[in-house]
Protein backbone atom coordinates (compact mmCIF):
# COMPACT_ATOMS: atom_id res chain seq x y z
CA UNK A 1 0.00 0.00 0.00
CA UNK A 2 2.92 2.01 1.10
CA UNK A 3 4.44 1.56 -2.58
CA UNK A 4 1.32 2.40 -4.59
CA UNK A 5 1.37 5.70 -2.51
CA UNK A 6 4.64 6.99 -2.79
CA UNK A 7 4.18 6.51 -7.11
CA UNK A 8 1.15 8.41 -6.69
CA UNK A 9 2.93 10.79 -5.14
CA UNK A 10 5.99 10.84 -7.55
CA UNK A 11 3.28 10.96 -10.49
CA UNK A 12 1.56 14.11 -8.72
CA UNK A 13 5.04 15.70 -8.06
CA UNK A 14 6.14 15.17 -12.25
CA UNK A 15 2.61 16.73 -13.25
CA UNK A 16 2.97 19.82 -11.09
CA UNK A 17 6.83 20.20 -12.09
CA UNK A 18 5.94 20.19 -15.76
CA UNK A 19 2.86 22.91 -15.01
CA UNK A 20 5.19 24.96 -13.03
CA UNK A 21 7.57 24.86 -16.58
CA UNK A 22 5.23 25.20 -18.99
CA UNK A 23 3.12 28.55 -16.61
CA UNK A 24 7.17 29.76 -16.42
CA UNK A 25 8.08 29.76 -20.12
CA UNK A 26 5.01 32.29 -20.94
CA UNK A 27 7.49 34.80 -19.03
CA UNK A 28 10.68 33.69 -20.45
CA UNK A 29 9.93 34.55 -24.29
CA UNK A 30 12.95 35.94 -25.23
CA UNK A 31 14.02 32.20 -24.96
CA UNK A 32 11.22 30.10 -26.41
CA UNK A 33 10.10 26.78 -26.61
CA UNK A 34 7.38 24.45 -25.53
CA UNK A 35 9.25 23.27 -22.47
CA UNK A 36 12.25 24.86 -20.24
CA UNK A 37 14.73 23.12 -18.56
CA UNK A 38 16.05 25.35 -15.87
CA UNK A 39 19.81 24.07 -16.50
CA UNK A 40 22.25 25.85 -18.64
CA UNK A 41 23.36 24.04 -21.73
CA UNK A 42 26.85 22.99 -20.74
CA UNK A 43 24.80 21.04 -18.12
CA UNK A 44 21.91 19.90 -20.64
CA UNK A 45 25.19 18.50 -22.78
CA UNK A 46 26.19 16.51 -19.72
CA UNK A 47 23.10 15.05 -19.04
CA UNK A 48 21.92 13.76 -22.42
CA UNK A 49 23.13 10.30 -22.93
CA UNK A 50 23.16 10.72 -26.51
CA UNK A 51 25.69 12.78 -26.63
CA UNK A 52 28.16 11.51 -24.35
CA UNK A 53 31.00 11.19 -26.79
CA UNK A 54 31.56 14.98 -28.01
CA UNK A 55 31.09 15.37 -23.44
CA UNK A 56 34.21 13.18 -23.61
CA UNK A 57 36.08 14.90 -26.79
CA UNK A 58 35.69 18.17 -24.49
CA UNK A 59 37.24 16.60 -21.34
CA UNK A 60 40.04 15.15 -23.16
CA UNK A 61 40.76 18.71 -24.79
CA UNK A 62 40.42 20.59 -21.81
CA UNK A 63 37.81 22.84 -22.40
CA UNK A 64 35.50 22.16 -19.76
CA UNK A 65 36.47 25.64 -18.04
CA UNK A 66 36.31 27.20 -21.48
CA UNK A 67 32.77 25.98 -22.50
CA UNK A 68 31.01 25.65 -18.80
CA UNK A 69 30.43 29.57 -18.22
CA UNK A 70 27.43 31.80 -17.95
CA UNK A 71 28.00 33.07 -21.19
CA UNK A 72 25.34 32.54 -24.78
CA UNK A 73 26.32 29.48 -26.74
CA UNK A 74 24.81 27.59 -28.99
CA UNK A 75 25.51 24.32 -30.00
CA UNK A 76 25.44 22.45 -33.24
CA UNK A 77 26.54 18.06 -31.50
CA UNK A 78 26.74 15.08 -33.43
CA UNK A 79 25.00 12.23 -31.34
CA UNK A 80 26.90 9.36 -30.73
CA UNK A 81 26.30 7.34 -33.84
CA UNK A 82 27.44 10.44 -36.03
CA UNK A 83 30.78 10.78 -33.87
CA UNK A 84 31.69 6.97 -34.02
CA UNK A 85 31.45 6.58 -37.03
CA UNK A 86 33.35 9.67 -37.98
CA UNK A 87 35.87 8.39 -35.56
CA UNK A 88 36.02 4.53 -37.43
CA UNK A 89 36.11 6.49 -40.95
CA UNK A 90 39.25 8.78 -39.75
CA UNK A 91 41.16 5.20 -37.86
CA UNK A 92 40.30 6.72 -34.58
CA UNK A 93 39.80 3.00 -33.75
CA UNK A 94 41.41 0.67 -31.03
CA UNK A 95 43.01 -3.09 -31.34
CA UNK A 96 39.55 -4.44 -31.40
CA UNK A 97 38.44 -1.42 -34.01
CA UNK A 98 35.58 0.23 -31.90
CA UNK A 99 35.70 3.42 -32.39
CA UNK A 100 38.35 5.44 -29.62
CA UNK A 101 38.25 9.28 -28.97
CA UNK A 102 41.61 9.12 -27.09
CA UNK A 103 43.50 8.46 -30.11
CA UNK A 104 42.65 11.84 -31.55
CA UNK A 105 45.34 14.30 -31.09
CA UNK A 106 44.42 16.73 -28.58
CA UNK A 107 44.97 19.83 -30.71
CA UNK A 108 42.83 18.87 -33.35
CA UNK A 109 40.24 17.50 -30.69
CA UNK A 110 40.22 21.35 -29.22
CA UNK A 111 39.55 22.46 -33.27
CA UNK A 112 37.13 19.70 -33.78
CA UNK A 113 35.30 20.75 -30.41
CA UNK A 114 35.15 24.78 -30.56
CA UNK A 115 33.91 24.08 -34.72
CA UNK A 116 31.03 23.09 -33.08
CA UNK A 117 29.99 25.85 -30.67
CA UNK A 118 29.18 29.52 -31.79
CA UNK A 119 29.78 31.48 -28.67
CA UNK A 120 27.69 34.88 -27.56
CA UNK A 121 24.08 33.70 -29.24
CA UNK A 122 21.41 31.84 -28.30
CA UNK A 123 19.81 30.72 -31.42
CA UNK A 124 17.20 27.78 -32.11
CA UNK A 125 15.38 26.77 -35.19
CA UNK A 126 11.82 26.02 -35.20
CA UNK A 127 9.50 28.78 -34.94
CA UNK A 128 6.84 28.90 -32.68
CA UNK A 129 3.49 30.90 -32.69
CA UNK A 130 3.46 34.25 -30.03
CA UNK A 131 7.25 33.49 -29.06
CA UNK A 132 9.93 35.71 -29.37
CA UNK A 133 12.93 34.09 -29.77
CA UNK A 134 16.06 34.53 -31.32
CA UNK A 135 16.02 32.07 -33.97
CA UNK A 136 18.84 30.83 -36.65
CA UNK A 137 19.03 31.75 -40.32
CA UNK A 138 20.43 30.66 -43.42
CA UNK A 139 23.77 31.97 -43.41
CA UNK A 140 27.62 31.95 -42.21
CA UNK A 141 28.54 32.04 -38.22
CA UNK A 142 31.76 32.30 -36.83
CA UNK A 143 32.42 29.48 -33.85
CA UNK A 144 34.86 29.27 -30.83
CA UNK A 145 37.48 27.63 -33.71
CA UNK A 146 37.48 30.29 -36.10
CA UNK A 147 38.82 33.06 -33.10
CA UNK A 148 41.37 30.59 -32.62
CA UNK A 149 42.43 29.87 -36.35
CA UNK A 150 41.04 32.12 -38.49
CA UNK A 151 41.67 30.40 -41.23
CA UNK A 152 39.39 27.79 -41.23
CA UNK A 153 36.04 27.81 -42.74
CA UNK A 154 33.24 29.69 -41.46
CA UNK A 155 29.56 27.29 -39.93
CA UNK A 156 27.49 27.32 -43.30
CA UNK A 157 23.91 27.49 -41.95
CA UNK A 158 20.52 26.83 -43.94
CA UNK A 159 17.72 26.92 -42.02
CA UNK A 160 14.66 26.44 -44.78
CA UNK A 161 10.27 25.55 -43.87
CA UNK A 162 11.84 24.42 -40.16
CA UNK A 163 14.90 22.20 -41.23
CA UNK A 164 18.14 22.71 -39.94
CA UNK A 165 21.35 22.05 -42.54
CA UNK A 166 24.52 22.53 -41.04
CA UNK A 167 27.36 21.77 -43.57
CA UNK A 168 25.77 18.90 -44.87
CA UNK A 169 24.00 17.48 -41.91
CA UNK A 170 20.43 17.23 -41.58
CA UNK A 171 18.45 17.67 -38.76
CA UNK A 172 14.08 16.83 -38.53
CA UNK A 173 12.83 20.26 -36.96
CA UNK A 174 11.18 22.26 -35.29
CA UNK A 175 11.23 21.63 -31.73
CA UNK A 176 13.51 19.51 -31.30
CA UNK A 177 16.92 21.38 -30.32
CA UNK A 178 17.50 21.20 -26.80
CA UNK A 179 17.96 24.44 -24.57
CA UNK A 180 18.99 25.60 -21.28
CA UNK A 181 19.35 29.09 -19.42
CA UNK A 182 21.66 29.95 -21.97
CA UNK A 183 21.70 28.38 -25.10
CA UNK A 184 20.63 25.57 -26.94
CA UNK A 185 22.13 22.42 -28.58
CA UNK A 186 21.34 21.27 -32.11
CA UNK A 187 21.71 17.56 -32.35
CA UNK A 188 23.37 16.72 -35.62
CA UNK A 189 23.67 13.26 -37.72
CA UNK A 190 27.62 14.38 -38.85
CA UNK A 191 30.81 15.56 -37.63
CA UNK A 192 31.54 19.35 -38.70
CA UNK A 193 34.57 20.21 -40.23
CA UNK A 194 36.05 23.44 -40.91
CA UNK A 195 39.44 22.37 -42.07
CA UNK A 196 39.97 24.00 -45.78
CA UNK A 197 39.82 20.92 -47.86
CA UNK A 198 42.50 20.26 -50.74
CA UNK A 199 43.17 23.39 -53.11
CA UNK A 200 41.28 23.56 -56.18
CA UNK A 201 42.96 25.71 -59.47
CA UNK A 202 39.93 27.13 -62.04
CA UNK A 203 41.46 29.06 -64.60
CA UNK A 204 45.27 30.50 -65.60
CA UNK A 205 45.34 34.43 -66.44
CA UNK A 206 46.75 32.93 -69.71
CA UNK A 207 47.08 29.81 -71.28
CA UNK A 208 50.66 30.12 -72.80
CA UNK A 209 53.39 31.39 -71.04
CA UNK A 210 57.10 32.48 -71.13
CA UNK A 211 59.63 32.26 -68.42
CA UNK A 212 59.48 35.58 -66.47
CA UNK A 213 55.73 35.85 -66.55
CA UNK A 214 53.53 36.56 -63.85
CA UNK A 215 50.28 34.76 -64.34
CA UNK A 216 47.03 34.62 -62.44
CA UNK A 217 45.84 31.72 -61.06
CA UNK A 218 42.39 31.34 -59.82
CA UNK A 219 40.43 29.00 -57.55
CA UNK A 220 39.29 27.66 -53.64
CA UNK A 221 40.87 27.05 -50.40
CA UNK A 222 44.23 28.67 -51.57
CA UNK A 223 44.79 28.36 -47.23
CA UNK A 224 48.11 28.31 -45.59
CA UNK A 225 50.04 27.64 -49.16
CA UNK A 226 53.20 25.84 -49.47
CA UNK A 227 54.42 25.71 -52.66
CA UNK A 228 52.82 26.41 -56.65
CA UNK A 229 55.23 23.99 -58.71
CA UNK A 230 55.86 24.35 -62.74
CA UNK A 231 56.47 20.33 -63.06
CA UNK A 232 58.79 19.98 -60.44
CA UNK A 233 60.04 23.19 -59.90
CA UNK A 234 59.07 25.42 -57.42
CA UNK A 235 57.79 29.14 -58.78
CA UNK A 236 57.66 32.34 -56.88
CA UNK A 237 54.28 33.29 -55.29
CA UNK A 238 52.46 35.84 -53.93
CA UNK A 239 48.88 34.99 -51.94
CA UNK A 240 46.60 37.43 -52.96
CA UNK A 241 43.71 35.68 -51.16
CA UNK A 242 41.82 32.42 -50.78
CA UNK A 243 40.78 32.55 -54.10
CA UNK A 244 43.23 33.78 -56.07
CA UNK A 245 47.55 33.58 -56.47
CA UNK A 246 50.20 35.57 -58.27
CA UNK A 247 53.29 33.13 -59.55
CA UNK A 248 56.01 33.75 -61.47
CA UNK A 249 56.60 31.15 -64.30
CA UNK A 250 60.34 29.93 -63.55
CA UNK A 251 63.28 30.31 -65.73
CA UNK A 252 63.28 26.54 -66.68
CA UNK A 253 60.01 26.65 -68.01
CA UNK A 254 60.39 25.06 -71.92
CA UNK A 255 56.72 25.26 -73.22
CA UNK A 256 54.37 22.95 -71.51
CA UNK A 257 54.38 22.16 -67.49
CA UNK A 258 51.19 20.72 -65.15
CA UNK A 259 50.68 23.56 -62.32
CA UNK A 260 49.67 22.02 -59.03
CA UNK A 261 48.91 24.41 -55.72
CA UNK A 262 50.51 22.31 -52.51
CA UNK A 263 49.09 24.03 -48.80
CA UNK A 264 48.79 22.45 -45.23
CA UNK A 265 45.23 20.72 -46.17
CA UNK A 266 46.22 18.73 -50.08
CA UNK A 267 47.54 19.44 -53.02
CA UNK A 268 45.51 20.71 -56.23
CA UNK A 269 44.80 18.33 -59.21
CA UNK A 270 47.13 19.62 -62.11
CA UNK A 271 46.29 22.24 -64.25
CA UNK A 272 48.08 22.42 -67.61
CA UNK A 273 49.63 25.40 -69.12
CA UNK A 274 51.70 25.83 -72.11
CA UNK A 275 51.72 23.17 -75.04
CA UNK A 276 53.06 19.78 -75.54
CA UNK A 277 54.35 20.67 -79.01
CA UNK A 278 54.68 24.33 -80.15
CA UNK A 279 54.30 24.63 -84.01
CA UNK A 280 54.60 28.09 -84.38
CA UNK A 281 56.06 30.37 -81.34
CA UNK A 282 58.03 33.38 -83.51
CA UNK A 283 59.29 30.96 -85.60
CA UNK A 284 57.19 27.61 -87.19
CA UNK A 285 58.99 24.06 -87.07
CA UNK A 286 58.62 23.38 -90.84
CA UNK A 287 57.68 24.82 -93.63
CA UNK A 288 54.38 26.36 -94.85
CA UNK A 289 52.95 28.76 -97.80
CA UNK A 290 49.59 30.09 -98.23
CA UNK A 291 47.31 30.86 -101.31
CA UNK A 292 45.60 34.26 -102.74
CA UNK A 293 48.24 35.92 -100.62
CA UNK A 294 51.38 34.84 -98.84
CA UNK A 295 51.84 34.67 -95.17
CA UNK A 296 54.38 36.74 -93.58
CA UNK A 297 55.67 34.43 -90.85
CA UNK A 298 57.28 36.35 -88.24
CA UNK A 299 55.16 39.72 -88.74
CA UNK A 300 55.90 42.34 -85.64
CA UNK A 301 53.12 44.67 -86.51
CA UNK A 302 50.89 42.52 -83.78
CA UNK A 303 51.73 39.74 -81.26
CA UNK A 304 50.24 37.95 -78.68
CA UNK A 305 53.63 36.76 -76.99
CA UNK A 306 56.86 36.83 -78.06
CA UNK A 307 58.39 38.98 -80.94
CA UNK A 308 56.65 37.60 -84.35
CA UNK A 309 53.37 36.45 -85.19
CA UNK A 310 51.94 35.04 -88.72
CA UNK A 311 50.53 37.90 -90.66
CA UNK A 312 48.23 36.82 -93.44
CA UNK A 313 46.08 38.62 -95.67
CA UNK A 314 42.12 37.88 -95.27
CA UNK A 315 40.65 37.31 -98.56
CA UNK A 316 37.48 35.09 -98.89
CA UNK A 317 38.19 31.31 -99.19
CA UNK A 318 41.56 32.17 -98.72
CA UNK A 319 44.28 30.20 -96.31
CA UNK A 320 47.46 28.95 -95.40
CA UNK A 321 49.39 25.53 -94.48
CA UNK A 322 51.73 25.07 -91.30
CA UNK A 323 53.19 21.80 -91.88
CA UNK A 324 55.68 19.98 -88.92
CA UNK A 325 58.86 18.85 -89.20
CA UNK A 326 57.88 15.86 -87.53
CA UNK A 327 55.09 13.19 -87.18
CA UNK A 328 52.33 13.79 -84.41
CA UNK A 329 50.11 11.05 -82.98
CA UNK A 330 46.92 12.78 -82.45
CA UNK A 331 46.39 9.95 -79.62
CA UNK A 332 48.95 12.16 -77.64
CA UNK A 333 47.29 15.82 -77.42
CA UNK A 334 43.39 16.32 -76.61
CA UNK A 335 43.48 20.09 -78.11
CA UNK A 336 45.09 21.97 -81.04
CA UNK A 337 45.41 25.75 -79.76
CA UNK A 338 46.16 28.91 -81.04
CA UNK A 339 45.78 32.48 -80.88
CA UNK A 340 44.08 34.69 -83.80
CA UNK A 341 44.00 38.89 -83.99
CA UNK A 342 41.41 39.32 -87.08
CA UNK A 343 40.88 43.18 -87.97
CA UNK A 344 37.06 42.18 -88.62
CA UNK A 345 34.68 39.73 -88.19
CA UNK A 346 34.90 36.54 -89.45
CA UNK A 347 35.03 32.23 -89.24
CA UNK A 348 38.20 30.24 -90.53
CA UNK A 349 37.86 26.33 -91.13
CA UNK A 350 40.75 24.55 -89.51
CA UNK A 351 41.68 21.05 -90.82
CA UNK A 352 44.40 18.63 -90.09
CA UNK A 353 46.07 16.58 -93.04
CA UNK A 354 43.55 17.76 -94.83
CA UNK A 355 42.89 20.12 -97.79
CA UNK A 356 40.68 22.90 -97.96
CA UNK A 357 37.51 23.33 -98.42
CA UNK A 358 36.03 20.93 -96.56
CA UNK A 359 34.48 21.71 -93.20
CA UNK A 360 33.34 17.56 -92.65
CA UNK A 361 37.30 17.06 -92.62
CA UNK A 362 37.78 19.93 -89.68
CA UNK A 363 35.56 22.30 -87.71
CA UNK A 364 34.45 25.69 -88.18
CA UNK A 365 35.34 28.76 -85.55
CA UNK A 366 33.70 32.32 -85.69
CA UNK A 367 36.48 34.82 -84.54
CA UNK A 368 35.83 38.62 -82.63
CA UNK A 369 37.22 41.02 -84.65
CA UNK A 370 40.27 43.66 -82.76
CA UNK A 371 41.28 41.43 -80.19
CA UNK A 372 43.17 37.87 -79.34
CA UNK A 373 40.86 34.87 -79.90
CA UNK A 374 42.28 32.04 -77.57
CA UNK A 375 41.01 28.90 -79.30
CA UNK A 376 40.75 25.29 -78.09
CA UNK A 377 39.51 22.73 -80.77
CA UNK A 378 39.31 19.35 -79.47
CA UNK A 379 41.48 16.82 -81.32
CA UNK A 380 37.72 14.92 -81.60
CA UNK A 381 36.71 17.63 -83.91
CA UNK A 382 39.49 17.56 -86.26
CA UNK A 383 38.50 13.63 -87.15
CA UNK A 384 41.52 11.65 -86.35
CA UNK A 385 39.38 8.87 -87.31
CA UNK A 386 40.32 10.10 -90.74
CA UNK A 387 43.86 10.10 -90.26
CA UNK A 388 46.31 7.33 -91.58
CA UNK A 389 46.91 5.56 -88.36
CA UNK A 390 46.04 8.49 -86.50
CA UNK A 391 49.44 10.48 -87.67
CA UNK A 392 49.80 14.01 -89.26
CA UNK A 393 52.32 16.74 -89.65
CA UNK A 394 50.39 19.89 -90.68
CA UNK A 395 47.34 22.16 -90.33
CA UNK A 396 45.32 24.26 -92.52
CA UNK A 397 43.26 27.53 -91.53
CA UNK A 398 41.03 28.56 -94.20
CA UNK A 399 38.98 32.09 -94.56
CA UNK A 400 35.44 30.64 -94.18
CA UNK A 401 32.91 33.39 -93.62
CA UNK A 402 31.26 33.23 -97.40
CA UNK A 403 31.16 36.97 -97.20
CA UNK A 404 33.04 40.27 -98.84
CA UNK A 405 36.12 41.07 -96.22
CA UNK A 406 36.81 44.80 -96.44
CA UNK A 407 40.32 45.41 -98.59
CA UNK A 408 43.17 45.16 -96.45
CA UNK A 409 41.50 42.80 -93.67
CA UNK A 410 44.63 40.43 -91.98
CA UNK A 411 44.47 38.61 -89.50
CA UNK A 412 47.31 37.37 -86.71
CA UNK A 413 48.28 34.59 -85.71
CA UNK A 414 50.29 32.94 -82.83
CA UNK A 415 51.60 30.37 -80.84
CA UNK A 416 50.07 27.85 -82.64
CA UNK A 417 50.74 23.96 -80.96
CA UNK A 418 49.18 20.91 -79.35
CA UNK A 419 48.36 20.23 -75.62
Amino acid sequence: MKNIYNKVKHIAVCIFLVAAVSSCDNEIKDIGGAEQNYNTVYGLLQANSNLTTFTKAIALAGLEATLNTSDDYTYFVPNNTAFDAYLVANGYVNDLGYPDINLVPVEYLKQLVLSHVVKGVKKRVGKLTGVEADYLETGEYATMANTVNPDLYLLGINVTDGVLKVNGSDKAAPGLDYYGTNGFVDVLDNVIELTPPAPVISTLSQVLASPGDVITITGQNFVKVKSVKFGSTSAAITVVSKTEIKATVPADFDSYALIVVETDFGVSAPSGIGLKYLLYEDSLKGSGWGWDAQPEFQSTENVSRGTYSIKKVALPWNGLYMGSSVILNSGDYQFLKMSIFPTESTKIMVTVNNDRNDSSKGTTVTLEPGKWNNISIPISSLHPDLLPEGKFDNVFIQEFSNISLTPGSVFYIDDVGFL
